[in-house]
């Protein structure tokens, strides 16, 4: 039996007709995503959930992977050892390429990669 469960994301309907649900390791990483796609104020019983888009304005990548961090950090508390790379894509592609490495209960999880829009 699975010891954390919560809705995938991004929302998902089952085969049944259910909303689909992650389990375990799947569903912290869907914590950890659905963290830096969610803007603040964008849940409205949840006003601090979520990463404020504002700091890619400084374009700054010490800056963004800090406040990344810190929102992984506050907001996903089953993450562990929590470190946060990144860069601005290169050309016009108005893309901020991440990669997040953490760990779950001691064990090294796989990096999560992926692209923000600026």
């Amino acid at each position: 039996m699975a010891s954390t469960r919560g809705l995938k994301y991004p929302l998902q309907v089952s085969a049944n007709g259910n909303l689909a649900v992650s389990e375990d390791l799947i569903s912290i990483e869907d914590q950890i995503i659905s963290v830096l796609e969610t803007r603040r104020f964008e849940r409205a019983m949840r006003s601090n959930y979520g990463f404020d888009p504002d700091i890619f304005g400084t374009l700054e990548p010490n800056a963004i992977n800090a406040r990344m961090y810190n929102a992984i950090l506050n907001q996903v508390p089953a993450a562990k050892n929590v470190q946060v790379s990144g860069d601005v894509a290169r050309g016009d592609s108005g893309l901020y390429h991440v990669q997040i490495t953490y760990s779950v209960r001691g064990v090294p999880q796989p990096p999560l990669q992926i692209s923000l829009s600026i």
